[in-house]
């Protein structure tokens, strides 16, 4: 089994836990779907298998789990702002990730997926971009949520498992 030090060690990065602070406090009071560790955690395992199970798990555990983690580091911005989180995610995610040991490569692969992650129905996404994009829906609970009247991803036809 290949080790998650560079996972844990962003886990356990100042910057990476500010933003999940920042955006916390902002979702306070937020009836939908938040934006916390427990989501990236469940994006990062729903990724990783439709990986492995596509046939494209070269990427690697570790690629797959911080571009899940780091998806929505910049939500806080984009509520501060109006600039689109998955942008800010990006952008947010180079320095940390190079903090944490990932090499050039896999930092551009990481941030164009996390950039992408927003793009479900659009042709032509990384294969990361595509997984981050159907784990993150996926790892909704939309059927059992308070809110989904008022949610426009309630419905969504992108929140059945069709691969």
């Amino acid at each position: 089994m290949s080790s998650m030090n560079r996972v844990n060690n962003l886990i356990d990065h100042p910057e990476f836990q500010q933003h999940l602070e920042k955006t916390e406090e902002l979702e306070r009071v937020r009836k939908f779907c938040k934006h916390g560790f427990e989501h990236g955690l469940a994006v990062a395992r729903i990724a990783n298998a439709y990986l492995l199970e596509e046939g494209a798990g070269k990427l690697g555990r570790e690629v797959v789990y911080a571009a899940a983690l780091l998806h929505d580091i910049g939500r806080w911005v984009e509520y501060e702002t109006g600039q689109d989180h998955a942008a800010a995610s990006a952008e947010l995610a180079v320095p940390i990730l190079a903090a944490c040991g990932f090499a050039g490569t896999e930092i551009e692969m990481i941030a164009q997926g996390i950039r992408e992650h927003r793009l479900r129905r659009q042709e032509g996404l990384s294969p990361l971009g595509q997984a981050l994009a159907l784990a993150d829906d996926w790892a909704r609970d939309c059927r059992n949520c308070a809110a989904r009247a008022d949610c426009y991803k309630f419905g969504d036809s992108m929140l059945r498992i069709t691969y």
